[in-house]
């Protein structure tokens, strides 16, 4: 699920080409349509401003936000493993460390860690589990009421600029095809990490197949 976030980033990366193609696509409407071609027009600018930063909000909201709340969530129904694998992996890295320095120290005569530097230095796997939960819902929380801030003034300011023939119009539709675009990828992307690592859990940890197959039964 970590991979989430580079995608995020890959997305908003898209809206540069889809502008580019949104410019393309305008100027060959207006061409054939044989009107005058306006690209900065103050109105058409504040139009292409207000679409492009809901598509950016709805990003951050819904697909950032809301997929770390999902992580939390998946983390809660299949185990915290399924979401965190990567805090358990860093578990087992620390445990040789500290055994490794344990050794050290023991060999060079040297007094043993106290309980205090223990607990500083290597938390255990659960505080670091609460710790990354509270992190991600804290993450997840935040995006999610930022993106929906920001979507809402842009929606109500956009709403009340627009007329009822520009709602339907040819920078409308454009905006609704980069959204699906953008969603339809997202989607795919987040379906197949899902997947994946479903399987990793049903063919490597059989302690937890029959606690995932009842689940699925379950909601299906």
């Amino acid at each position: 699920m970590d991979i989430i976030f580079p995608i995020i980033g890959g997305l908003i990366a898209l809206a540069i080409p889809i502008l580019v193609v949104v410019g393309i696509v305008y100027f060959i409407m207006r061409l054939r349509n044989n009107s005058s071609i306006r690209f900065f027009s103050y109105r058409a600018a504040l139009r292409a401003y207000f679409y492009v930063v809901i598509l950016i909000s709805v990003i951050i909201g819904a697909l950032s936000g809301g997929s770390t709340l999902l992580k939390v969530g998946l983390g809660e129904v299949f185990g915290a493993e399924f979401s965190y694998g990567q805090v358990y992996e860093e578990d087992k890295w620390r445990a040789r460390d500290r055994s490794d320095r344990e050794l050290e120290l023991l060999k060079n005569d040297a007094p043993p860690m106290t309980e205090e530097e223990i607990n500083k230095q290597y938390p255990s796997l659960k505080e670091r589990l609460v710790y990354k939960v509270k992190e991600s819902m804290i993450f997840g929380v935040s995006l999610l009421l930022i993106g929906i801030i920001l979507g809402l003034v842009h929606l109500v300011a956009r709403r009340s600029i627009e007329t009822e023939t520009e709602r339907v119009d040819i920078l409308r539709r454009v905006y609704l095809f980069a959204g699906l675009l953008v969603f339809a990828v997202a989607s795919i992307i987040s379906l197949t990490v899902l997947f994946q690592r479903l399987l990793v859990i049903c063919l490597l940890e059989q302690g937890q197949v029959m606690n995932i197959c009842l689940l699925v039964s379950h909601y299906l």
